[in-house]
């Protein structure tokens, strides 16, 4: 049942993009809405914003010791901890603490898909997006990713009565651990691995903030291959994936590439379509491909479509984006890889190929532990070219790595190392596996600023070479 908010006094934690969307939302219920944000110069960005507004707005400064007792609820963006002493001594008192998942759930009626995991959550919620398009439906991209959850409500149904299908939600371990009301019609957990410890406090802390929306769930789709994304009650289970498991659902054969389907291990598989038809290469791209049939499957779609829509897929940009390639050197960004799984995931693709491998990597490590990366840098890498706050932690694991100021930098000797290599093909892969903010705005900005080097640096060599 929907909550009243008409009159509440509500306040919003934290004025970016998610903040914007709930003020729109709580003012179209003529709530009394009370912004706290480190910044109190926000009047007119917030008057421009929300010009014609039906309920009433104020400001306040944010402080950690902050009494917010007076408020009816207390709404946090993503981005806000709420392990703060001001928000622990709000819900000590029975406060209402929620996020704007929260808020979105208690209002929803469109069924609901939801995507987790430390990497790769973003592209499978774009993947998705695709082949339930191809089908045919009408749906939206939300959450973590494309429009703000509670905009949606605001949007449909339009006036000439079209509704959705499905909303598909991207989801962050920050939303989902102030979130309780959701119901999913299928989710998965793509992957754990160490992330966002600076927030959590701990591994276990994160995982168990990821493994709440197991609660919120009809149905689960698993990866075989990862354990940590395994709910404790397996009735939930719907469909299972693998790159080698025939146990599985959905399954790839290693030698041909084709993925194998059965609804169960008695059952014949039958051969869906192989991935060297798929734009996207990688283990992790085929293994996000069988995620999204699964879950195309357990929603009693039809694959022809959905299976056309994966062979042309060709990505998001900053994840194992090509920027440029020539006869010799292929220049790959994957700034999104903001952590040590999502290194490690790209670095897994070249397991099997003989080209000579130079990483770029570095920035800040969150607090967490790169000693997994170890083994891999060292028997997989050919040269290391580390930047940022934490890069001394790169020379621990890997002491021949060369240190560099800026990312420009790096670029330039990659392309002095690629070019002057004996390796008939080098590929030179930008996965930092740590986050962007000690040099850049985001990690897109990062990945902006390595392909400018990048399409720079093929630019001279081609005036160079006549």
């Amino acid at each position: 049942m929907n909550p009243h908010l008409a009159h509440q006094s509500i306040a919003v934690v934290g004025y970016g993009i998610t903040g914007r969307a709930c003020v729109r939302f709580l003012l179209s219920k003529t709530a009394n809405v009370t912004v706290i944000d480190k910044r109190e110069d926000l009047a007119n960005q917030i008057l421009a914003d929300m010009p014609d507004s039906a309920g009433s707005i104020s400001i306040l400064g944010f402080r950690d010791d902050m009494d917010l007792s007076s408020f009816d609820w207390v709404i946090l963006s993503p981005g806000v901890s709420p392990h703060q002493i001001c928000f622990e001594r709000y819900k000590s008192k029975q406060g209402r603490l929620i996020g704007d998942i929260e808020l979105f759930a208690l209002f929803n009626k469109t069924p609901l898909i939801g995507i987790t995991g430390s990497n790769g959550k973003t592209t499978v919620t774009d993947m998705l997006g695709e082949c339930l398009r191809a089908a045919g439906l009408h749906i939206e991209l939300a959450g973590n990713y494309g429009k703000c959850a509670l905009d949606l409500l605001l949007d449909y149904p339009k006036e000439n009565g079209d509704t959705l299908d499905f909303i598909v939600l991207e989801l962050s371990s920050f939303q989902l651990e102030v979130c309780q009301s959701l119901r999913l019609e299928v989710a998965t957990i793509l992957n754990i691995t160490e992330d966002h410890i600076d927030r959590h406090g701990s591994f276990e802390n994160y995982k168990v903030a990821k493994q709440t929306i197991f609660d919120m769930t009809e149905a689960i789709v698993v990866n075989l291959g990862e354990d940590t994304s395994m709910p404790a009650n397996q009735k939930k289970i719907s469909a299972s994936v693998s790159l080698d498991n025939p146990v599985a659902n959905f399954y790839l054969d290693q030698e041909t590439g084709a993925v194998l389907h059965h609804s169960n291990s008695e059952q014949a598989a039958q051969a869906l379509f192989n991935v060297n038809d798929m734009k996207l290469v990688g283990a992790h791209n085929y293994i996000n491909a069988m995620t999204v049939l699964a879950i195309c499957h357990h929603l009693h779609i039809d694959l022809c479509n959905p299976i056309e829509a994966l062979k042309t897929y060709g990505g998001l940009a900053h994840r194992f984006e090509l920027v440029s390639q020539n006869s010799k050197i292929t220049w790959i960004n994957d700034s999104k890889a903001t952590n040590v799984g999502a290194c490690l995931a790209a670095l897994k693709c070249f397991e099997n190929t003989h080209d000579e491998l130079i990483l770029v990597a570095g920035g800040d490590a969150k607090g967490t532990d790169l000693h997994p990366l170890k083994e891999a840098l060292n028997n997989r890498v050919n040269q290391l070219i580390v930047f940022g706050k934490d890069a001394k932690q790169f020379i621990l694991l890997c002491p021949s790595a060369i240190v560099v100021n800026t990312l420009e930098a790096a670029v330039s000797i990659a392309a002095s190392h690629a070019s002057q290599s004996s390796a008939e093909k080098v590929t030179v892969l930008l996965s930092p596996a740590c986050a962007s903010l000690d040099m850049f705005a985001n990690y897109q900005q990062r990945g902006d600023v390595f392909r400018k080097a990048v399409l720079e640096q093929e630019a001279q060599r081609n005036v160079a070479n006549g």
